[in-house]
């Protein structure tokens, strides 16, 4: 046997004598040191003439490998060396370029680190040079011919740069330089290999001193590379100023920004403590919503300036791609990496098998080599990967925040027309859900050319491996495509739906949360949960279900397609061609397939994704390129000066809301008002009084005409928009503080009271949409803001109609009437207020769109026409002179002689009102000549903007009361119970068969993959292919076996389990948010409950299910992985416990850190979304005070907010995915190592199971990944389940039906209502609101209910709808007490006419009966009573006419008159009527009250809450509330007679002649 080898080695040597040829395998030690001195070759320092080989004057010539030793050849040694250089000089110049021009200096101290670093590069190269006259020395004739000499020449030169690198970045940098570390990096490598071949030469023995000289330039490169790199560098005084939040990966090295070590700090503080918003960093300045939103503008403008159909894509490519195609060159390093390690793989096994007995055997350096550069390939491929990954991302941030500001910009510009056919949700829902699919995007994005590529690297390499029969594979996988297409494309069809259903659940949450109190009213709670209900079971379950059955065939055809590509290749393999298909084919093939499933996985879902994107930016760019308001609908020009001229103009107007409706909402319209004048504008509901006021500010489409509108505008809408921010916040608006005038404007709108009885004062947080506040305050309120605003024109759309009439004529008299704090300003007044119209300037009447008179209140009461019959039906004629003597002043009326209108008398009057508004001016005014507009209140001042509001008043008081409470957000790890409480719902046993087929399914895998080893070394020994058909019918039925278990796994996950469970869950969390106490959703926002309905509940739907298979599986994986290598290596078993170790102290550092940063991330998103909602609704007031900017500003506050958490939480995801990969990578080279080991230490390792088990460990590094990936996923998800659960389990009100304790059917028959000793709050906490209140109300009467605003009186309908419960005492109906039954017996037998009318999207049927209980008859009747039979009739479809969400299409006194029709669908002896008609104008009003006194009505007890004192001046009793007790209850005659409170109201209304 010997011999034969002998024989063997010595026929490949030409030389032939056996003691050459035997040492070549004993030089391929690790280290190439030998004990016996011999002299192999020719050492590194011996040259002659003779050579034949250019630039080499070393015998062995360029090699590359020697013929004498295991080893490079001196000369190619020298290559690396020399390569190495040239980088460091060329790449080095251009360093010194760039920190000469590009980088400012800064004063740095030289400490000793900066001195010892330059210290030793001048030694090393005094090594070099001492090497290079060593060369002189022993080449005496060929020196300047040998590149070995040049290689040490250009080392002392690249050192010199590299020199000069270190000299200027100690004073331009903040940290080392990346050419400098990769070049002590390369150098370090190149000496050692070099190193390793003068041991090998055995130059220590021949010359000495030259191997001094080489072993301390090397030592010497080691230190100073330690110092470059890991001594921190002395920072500039300046720098140590600079900001701490700095993000450190602006001055991170270049191997910690490839290794993402600049992200540890905050791992470890997240590891040691729970991360709070203060401990994140800021963004840098490239990242911030401005500078990304500007870059897209500019982008977007320049699509819409060049082309006629703009591309968002174009845009969105323009603005973002640089850093993202950087990105593909990593991928590209990346990809052919991943293809080096079967290549590898092969060499590995030849080597495994080189030791079989009759093989020559590879020296060991060979396999160490190999092992190595799997390492090495293993390394490079993961830093590339997940560089790449990183510009990913961060592209996907930018794209995102920069379409959130851009659909932000553009809602605040739409017009009415864009506005009409995006609801709040839809505009909402962009802003949510389409950036988010762009987002995603950026992150498969370039798969597209990645995974063609992929697969054609893997074509070539298999062609290498398995010649022509490859070709069978790919004709596998492109049958396998057309398969995938379909599902994919059927999949995008149920995924389209599946969005359709998720925004209608979501608008109907909405719209449940937003009117839960009307719903509670009417008890029409069950028809709302029936309607969720139909909507999320019947379709958007449905169509979920066959989402997971498209999903588990997708899933089987994914995994069947790489086995079916193996398997057919190598059928067609071993039946084509001769050659065995042995082990070190299979293998790396397999490897090669694995490689393959990537790609083709991704492709389908790239395709997805691109499609999915496609139809966002097909919404996005209809949004975008939507109707904007008309640029010129108003022309707006400077403040006027003088008082009496022209402010606002409007010549021939004609209005519409909807350009392409050919209705006109205002026509011929001719108006013009003048400084210093209050002009009225009254109408009937519907007739145009808000359009009038709106088309000013320009919200509707001009058709024709001009408006001119001067100076600043503000404006009050008719619907108070009340911020959710604090009271004062609300007034300022955006201006600056100024309290002098803030305390004046707070008294004219009578808000002080109201201050007294908030909580904290101005600093009461309002809830959203106002919510802790009254009707009238918010009113007040938002009229306050106007007048602080201290604006030039003023339009208030009718804000007397929700304040009592006592408040109603304070605020005449102080804000809008002659002596006002207005006094100066143009004032447009929409209104049906009778007192006001005596003070006006002015009045118009709007009919039907047209104005039909104008002029004085004296001309028009002259006229006698319209607007005279009305004053005189409100019966307020007879009692002008009352309501006189009771203002203030006797200048109420002006008489027609002051019309002529003196100039100077004006001027007088003028200053008159001058001194009365001295005190806001600064002295030092003068009051004698008129400066600029003297009258005129100096302007206000916008305040600098200081982040989003809420902030910054936290800290200092915790103590407010009114705060609404902090959304809770659990920290630390989940609770088990909560996996449970999911595996409960989701149906145990069903878990377990999953739990079954898992393992099942990964066990025929692995089979597959022994069997294939089994039958390739048969072919080995056989040297042929025997039996091909058994050993191939085995293999594919292990395949196909394992594929199908994983659909049944898939199919039982889904539609078990995860569906089951988010069925029951959002079940129970509908039903408590049905149940909740009114309370509840005072303190709690919109968004927040929304947010839980629609992220959450969307987690649990399609997340969490996907995310534990995944978790699962690659556990099953990795586990199955770690036993294979452990069978072919024992020793890797020792190696598990400490790597476990350490996977389980990163991924605890990773969890705890990622979670909390997730858990930031979506804290700080819902203020986002709550901004965003929260300014649709106030848009009209947000422009009318042109405040677009700040609103945009603060929304790009708060998306920074958010980003600051995004940001580090997909860099954690980076920096654990590089730590495990590097894990995987040591798994692969231990792997390999021990199996190098092995077998040179002569165990009988078969190359097939290393091949086995290398094949499985190239492979970890994925599971690995994922398994972190996915607990961290698991984890973030399940606290989904865990909202949810917390929002199943909310207090519940009292229950809806007590079975014992059932009312009788007529049950109230009478009507008599009773309060005994009653008194109540709104929450627990708060102080009581009704205080002690007992009152008798006898059957049929008609009550009536006044009482200063926050008095108690709508507290009074709450408590009788037990909408809030008693603390103490009762009410009593029919001498039932209300609290012993079920709460839906006692509303159901209750009608009320709420203050606020909630009109739900959907048809007039469906708002007058959502339950569907009465028919056609009954409902036009009711129509009909409510006087809206007419105007239902003229809409399209009667009552299946469509409402718009809120109601939107109709006007707030139609509204009311819905309500009315309402109230009167109920057959109830007791209405409530709650300021009921405070919205409509009188005559509609007039109509209603006769309604209501009709016979229709003469059988009911009626409690009527009013504003209008005349509304019940005939009532039969007349209750008085002051401070929620009850202080007046008799008829309106005696109170009157008593002089007490009720008389004082009525002497304010100016009735008391009609109550005698």
């Amino acid at each position: 046997m010997q011999a034969e080898q002998q024989h063997i080695l010595s026929a490949s040597f030409s030389n032939g004598s056996d003691l050459i040829a035997s040492p070549l395998f004993s030089t391929g030690s690790f280290t190439g040191f030998r004990s016996t001195l011999q002299q192999l070759g020719y050492g590194y320092l011996t040259a002659s003439k003779e050579n034949s080989q250019p630039l080499c004057g070393n015998a062995e010539g360029w090699g590359p490998l020697s013929k004498e030793r295991y080893d490079f050849t001196p000369c190619f040694m020298d290559v690396w060396v020399s390569t190495v250089a040239v980088y460091g000089i060329l790449f080095g110049a251009v360093a010194v370029w760039w920190l000469v021009r590009r980088k400012t200096r800064a004063v740095v101290e030289r400490d000793w680190c900066f001195w010892s670093k330059h210290a030793i590069i001048v030694a090393i190269a005094v090594s070099v040079a001492l090497q290079l006259v060593f060369q002189i020395l022993n080449y005496p004739d060929v020196w300047a011919g040998d590149f070995r000499f040049w290689t040490s020449v250009l080392t002392v030169l690249s050192l010199g740069v590299i020199f000069a690198i270190q000299w200027l970045e100690h004073t331009r940098l903040r940290n080392p330089n990346g050419v400098v570390l990769f070049y002590w990096l390369f150098l370090l490598i190149a000496w050692s290999v070099k190193l390793r071949s003068l041991i090998s030469q055995q130059t220590y023995a021949s010359h000495l001193p030259f191997f001094v000289a080489y072993c301390v330039g090397f030592a010497l490169a080691w230190v100073e590379f330690v110092l470059e790199w890991l001594v921190p560098k002395k920072k500039s005084a300046y720098q140590a100023l600079e900001d701490e939040d700095e993000c450190p990966v602006e001055y991170a090295t270049v191997f910690s920004i490839l290794t993402f070590s600049w992200m540890t700090p905050m791992m470890r503080h997240g590891y040691k403590k729970f991360l709070t918003e203060d401990d994140l960093w800021n963004l840098a300045k490239r990242d911030t919503t401005k500078s990304t939103g500007d870059a897209f503008q500019k982008a977007w403008d320049h699509e819409l300036e060049n082309r006629k159909r703009p591309s968002l894509w174009m845009a969105i490519f323009r603005a973002f791609s640089g850093p993202y195609f950087r990105g593909s060159l990593f991928k590209t390093v990346s990809d052919t990496l991943a293809f080096v390690q079967p290549q590898l793989l092969r060499l590995l096994i030849k080597f495994v098998k080189s030791y079989n007995e009759g093989e020559e055997k590879q020296p060991v350096i060979k396999g160490a080599a190999i092992a190595l550069a799997m390492f090495a390939v293993s390394v490079g491929q993961t830093m590339a990967l997940h560089q790449y990954f990183q510009r990913a991302f961060e592209t996907g941030m930018r794209i995102k925040t920069a379409l959130t500001a851009a659909i932000y910009g553009k809602s605040l510009k739409l017009s009415n027309e864009g506005r009409a056919s995006k609801s709040t949700g839809d505009i909402v829902n962009y802003m949510a859900v389409d950036t988010q699919r762009l987002q995603d995007l950026t992150q498969y994005g370039q798969q597209l050319w990645s995974a063609p590529y992929q697969i054609l690297l893997c074509m070539i390499s298999l062609y290498q491996l398995v010649g022509l029969s490859m070709f069978a594979g790919v004709g596998a996988m492109i049958l396998m495509i057309p398969i995938n297409g379909l599902i994919a494309r059927l999949m995008k069809k149920l995924q389209k739906e599946q969005m359709k259903n998720k925004d209608s659940r979501t608008r109907l949450i909405a719209e449940i949360v937003n009117n839960m109190k009307s719903i509670k009213l009417y008890a029409w709670g069950s028809a709302f949960m029936q309607k969720l209900n139909y909507v999320r079971n019947d379709l958007e379950l449905k169509t979920l279900r066959k989402i997971g059955a498209a999903q588990s065939v997708a899933n089987f055809t994914w995994s069947t397609t790489p086995f079916l590509v193996s398997c057919s290749t190598f059928t067609v393999f071993v039946l084509t061609s001769d050659t065995p298909l042995t082990t070190d084919i299979v293998f790396p093939a397999l490897t090669l397939f694995n490689l393959l499933t990537f790609p083709l996985a991704i492709l389908p879902m790239v395709i997805t994704s691109i499609i999915e994107a496609s139809v966002a930016v097909g919404r996005l760019t209809a949004f975008f390129t939507a109707e904007e308001l008309q640029a010129d609908a108003v022309i707006l020009r400077g403040a006027v000066e003088e008082q009496g001229d022209e402010s606002i103009s409007v010549r021939n107007g004609t209005f519409s809301w909807d350009r392409y409706a050919n209705r006109n909402a205002l026509e011929d319209i001719n108006f013009t008002a003048a400084k210093g004048e209050l002009t009225c504008v009254v109408g009937r509901v519907g007739a145009g009084k808000s359009s009038f006021l709106q088309a000013l500010l320009g919200d509707l489409w001009k058709v024709k005409g001009q408006v001119v509108v001067h100076g600043k505008t503000a404006y009050v809408a008719q619907q108070p928009w009340v911020m959710n921010a604090s009271v004062k916040e609300n007034i300022l608006f955006g201006h600056r503080y100024d309290s002098m005038f803030y305390e004046q404007t707070v008294k004219a709108c009578a808000l002080l009271e109201d201050f007294a009885q908030l909580p904290d004062g101005d600093e009461t947080e309002v809830g959203e949409r106002g919510i802790s506040l009254s009707g009238g305050q918010k009113a007040r309120l938002t009229l306050a803001r106007a007048v602080y605003a201290r604006a030039d024109v003023y339009l208030l759309d009718d804000c007397l109609s929700a304040v009592d009439q006592h408040v109603g004529r304070h605020l005449i008299d102080n804000v809008f009437g002659p002596k006002g704090l207005l006094s100066g300003k143009t004032r447009v007044l929409a209104t049906n207020s009778i007192p006001v119209l005596m003070e006006a300037d002015y009045i118009c009447m709007i009919r039907e769109g047209k104005i039909i008179e104008r002029g004085t209140y004296n001309q028009l009461m002259a006229m006698k026409g319209e607007i005279s019959n009305l004053i005189k039906t409100a019966g307020n004629q007879e009692s002008a002179p009352v309501s006189e003597a009771s203002s203030s002043n006797a200048s109420t009326i002006i008489d027609s002689e002051q019309l002529n209108d003196d100039k100077e008398d004006e001027i007088e009057e003028a200053q008159e009102r001058l001194t009365q508004l001295q005190p806001i001016r600064p002295s030092g005014y003068a009051i004698k000549k008129r400066q600029g507009s003297t009258s005129t209140l100096r302007r206000a001042s916008t305040a600098s903007f200081k982040g989003p509001r809420g902030k910054l008043r936290d800290e200092e008081e915790p103590t407010s009361r009114t705060k609404q409470s902090k959304e809770f957000s659990e920290q630390g790890k989940v609770k088990w119970n909560v996996y449970l409480e999911y595996a409960k719902t989701s149906n145990l046993v069903a878990v377990m068969i999953y739990g079954l087929m898992l393992i099942g399914g990964q066990t025929a895998q692995i089979g597959g993959s022994v069997w294939l080893k089994q039958w390739a070394e048969v072919n080995g020994k056989e040297g042929k292919n025997p039996n091909v058909g058994k050993y191939i019918g085995i293999y594919f039925a292990f395949g196909i076996g394992s594929a199908s278990l994983v659909v049944v796994q898939t199919l039982i996950l889904w539609i078990f389990c995860s569906i089951e469970a988010s069925r029951k869950l959002h079940e129970r969390m509908a039903f408590a948010i049905f149940r909740s106490p009114m309370s509840f959703f005072e303190t709690t926002p919109a968004g927040r409950i929304l947010n839980r309905f629609s992220s959450d509940i969307y987690r649990v739907d399609e997340v969490l299910a996907r995310t534990f298979n995944m978790l699962f599986v690659n556990s099953a994986r990795a586990i199955f992985t770690l036993a294979v290598i452990s069978t072919s290596t024992p020793v890797f078993i020792a190696l598990i416990v400490p790597l476990s170790g350490v996977y389980y102290w990163v991924q605890r550092y990773y969890l705890r850190t990622s979670r909390e940063l997730k858990r930031l991330d979506s804290v700080s998103r819902s203020p986002i979304y709550a901004h965003f909602q929260e300014s649709l609704g106030g848009i009209t007031t947000i422009r009318a005070y042109r405040q677009q900017a700040r609103f945009a500003m603060e929304n790009e506050w708060r998306v920074d907010a958010n980003l600051r958490a995004y940001f580090p939480s997909i860099n954690a995801n980076r920096w654990l995915a590089v730590r495990l990969e590097f894990l995987g990578s040591i798994i692969i080279l231990s792997a390999a190592g021990f199996a190098i080991i092995s077998v040179s230490s002569g165990s009988k390792l078969s190359a097939g199971l290393v091949g086995l088990a290398m094949s499985y460990a190239l492979q970890i590094t994925q599971s690995l990944n994922w398994i972190v990936r996915q607990t961290v996923e698991v984890e973030t998800n399940i606290v989904s389940v865990e909202r949810v659960l917390e929002y199943a389990g909310l207090p519940s009100e009292a229950p809806e039906v007590i079975h014992r304790n059932r009312p009788p059917i007529a049950w109230p028959a009478n009507g008599a209502v009773n309060f005994n000793n009653y008194s109540t709050r709104y929450r627990e906490g708060l102080d009581l609101v009704l205080k002690g209140i007992n009152l008798d109300i006898k059957p049929h009467e008609k009550i009536g209910v006044v009482g200063r605003t926050g008095a108690g009186k709508s507290s009074l309908t709450l408590a009788l709808f037990r909408i809030i419960e008693a603390s103490e005492g009762n009410i009593s109906i029919d001498a039932l007490n209300t609290s012993t039954i079920g709460l839906l017996d006692l509303r159901r037998r209750l009608a009320i006419i709420p203050q606020d009318a909630a009109l739900f999207e959907g048809t007039i049927r469906d708002n007058l009966d959502p339950g569907n209980v009465h028919d056609d008859t009954e409902l036009w009747s009711v129509l009909e009573h409510a006087r809206l039979k007419d105007h239902v009739t003229s809409m399209d479809g009667g009552l299946e006419a469509k409402i718009q969400e809120g109601g939107s299409n109709l006007s707030q006194g139609q509204r009311q008159l819905v309500s009315l029709a309402r109230a009167l669908l109920t057959p109830s002896n007791i209405l409530v009527l709650d300021e009921a008609t405070a919205a409509v104008d009188v005559e509609t009003d007039a109509l209603l009250q006769t309604t209501l006194r009709s016979p229709l009505f003469s059988k009911r007890t009626i409690i009527t809450i009013a504003h209008r004192i005349n509304t019940i001046l005939d009532s039969d009793r007349i209750v008085v509330l002051e401070q929620g007790r009850v202080v007046e209850f008799d008829t309106p005659k005696t109170l009157v007679e008593k002089k007490g409170l009720f008389y004082k109201l009525v002497r304010e209304a100016g009735l008391v002649d009609g109550v005698r």
